[in-house]
């Protein structure tokens, strides 16, 4: 009679039930356990030898000095090459460096140059040494019987003589009652009164000069071209007054250039004979 797997035990105790597991069962899944651990390890195993090249060797001393030998060749490489590009961009800030100074070096030569020609232009009010001369109609009480009235007072041409001597004396600048003088300055009677620079100007007449006042003084007093206007004002009692200074002021011209007869010229080309459109 074969034993059961069960056990009875004595009356009145708790029924306990125990399961006998047969040797052999217990064999085969420990064999199964342990393959199947060995084949877990295994995938494992080469799963973490795919995560890197580095990872593949084992972590030693000499593995870790080579990553830093890397790292610091790396660094030593990018640091080569920025010292490289500093090199170029300092280069190339010297060039615009040099390149800016020699733009504004010419930039200050022709403002040099515009300036020189504003000044020689009379657009630009100059001060300096020089004479200020008036200049009247006569102070007659009468006109004598059967004189002719036009040698009491001043004429455009009396005033061009003044204007001419003193550019031959050496003047660099004059004003007319606040007219400033230029080589474009027309001078012209209009009845009583005198236009110069297309205004109307009347006596006293006063002119300001700069230049030596010596010569100048010189040119008004004793010059041919003001012999025959100085006996005239003698005869004529008309006042003449000239004064040296040591500080004159003369204005800038303050008209419009307006050309009425003036064109480009073609270089090289001869002239024609079509005469110049005027403006109106």
């Amino acid at each position: 009679m074969a034993r059961s797997p069960f056990t009875v035990p004595a009356l009145g105790a708790t029924p306990v039930r125990r399961l006998v597991v047969p040797s052999t069962t217990i064999v085969v899944l420990s064999c199964f356990l342990i393959v199947l651990g060995l084949v877990g390890g295994g995938l494992l195993s080469l799963k973490w030898q795919d995560k890197s090249d580095l990872l593949k060797q084992p972590v030693t001393r000499d593995s870790s000095q080579q990553v830093m030998a890397a790292t610091v060749a790396k660094l030593e490489a990018e640091q080569s090459q920025l010292k490289h590009d500093l090199t170029d961009a300092r280069a190339r800030l010297d060039t615009l460096q040099a390149t800016d100074a020699q733009e504004k070096a010419q930039l200050g030569d022709i403002t040099s140059e515009i300036d020189a020609e504003q000044v020689r232009a009379g657009l630009v009010a100059l001060e300096g040494p020089g004479v200020i001369a008036s200049f009247q109609d006569s102070t007659a009480a009468a006109i004598p019987a059967n004189e002719d009235p036009a040698n009491y007072i001043l004429h455009d041409y009396n005033l061009r003589d003044v204007v001419n001597t003193l550019w031959a004396s050496g003047a660099e600048a004059i004003s007319l009652n606040g007219e400033r003088i230029l080589s474009t300055t027309s001078l012209y009677c209009v009845g009583s009164t005198i236009i110069c620079n297309v205004t109307r100007l009347s006596p006293p007449y006063e002119v300001h000069a700069i230049g030596n006042p010596d010569a100048l003084e010189a040119g008004l007093r004793t010059s041919p071209q003001m012999q025959q206007f100085n006996v005239r004002a003698q005869i004529y009692d008309l006042p003449i007054d000239i004064q040296k200074a040591t500080t004159v002021a003369v204005p800038a011209y303050n008209g419009a250039f307006t050309l009425k007869y003036t064109r480009p010229a073609t270089s090289g080309a001869a002239p024609d004979d079509t005469p110049p459109v005027a403006k109106p």
